[in-house]
């Protein structure tokens, strides 16, 4: 039973890590996603932002990140915090803020933190 059980372990870190290389893969791709950077950025404020805000922070143009948030929008992932004449603050969308949250604490910190390559 020794044998068996070695070499399914063997077998079973071997998969995790091809499941881990390959998440990490994911990963870096979507964290250069405009969208995927305006809702990371919202997820780790924590609280309502403007657009003007979010370009600074994700570093894209103003125009860029109305673009994106309207696409966010419409996708019932971003929704409008509040809305005066010449402010609007945007956030996440009660349904995703939790999920968001979520991945991006267990998830990304696992990944990241497990791979023998990251720093």
């Amino acid at each position: 039973m020794g044998k068996g059980s070695k070499g399914g372990e063997r077998a079973s870190t071997r998969c995790e890590d091809e499941l881990q290389h390959f998440l990490n893969q994911i990963m870096s791709l979507y964290q250069e996603d405009p969208k995927m950077k305006i809702l990371f950025y919202l997820a780790e404020l924590g609280k309502p932002a403007s657009i003007r805000k979010i370009a600074r922070n994700v570093r894209m143009s103003h125009k860029n990140v109305i673009k994106h948030v309207n696409a966010l929008e419409r996708a019932n992932l971003v929704q409008v915090a509040y809305r005066q004449s010449n402010l609007t603050l945007y956030r996440l969308s009660d349904n995703v803020r939790l999920r968001t949250l979520s991945f991006m604490n267990c998830t990304l910190h696992n990944v990241t933190l497990s791979d023998p390559s990251s720093p």
